[in-house]
């Protein structure tokens, strides 16, 4: 694996992954971007669509109907809601 970086996920009622990840992409406000070791500093709205990431375990993919993620010294957090999509 290439290196790491740290993702968490959560909702208002859990949390939905927390671990290391090669990169993880989100489905940005205004254009959907990918995230990987030593990316610099962002806040993003986040749109409809998937949180897909490749970590140590395997790939995974979450939906997400809107949110946001902060993403600083290679640790990312995102914090969702959930609807059907």
């Amino acid at each position: 694996m290439k290196a790491p970086v740290y993702l968490q996920v959560m909702s208002p009622e859990k949390v939905l992954f927390e671990g290391n990840v090669s990169l993880v992409r989100f489905p940005g406000k205004k254009a959907s971007f990918t995230v990987m070791k030593d990316h610099a500093p962002i806040m993003s709205l986040l749109n409809r669509g998937f949180i897909m990431y490749e970590g140590e375990t395997g790939d995974g993919k979450i939906p997400v109907s809107s949110g946001f993620v902060q993403v600083r010294n290679n640790k990312v957090y995102a914090c969702i809601i959930q609807k059907l999509l």
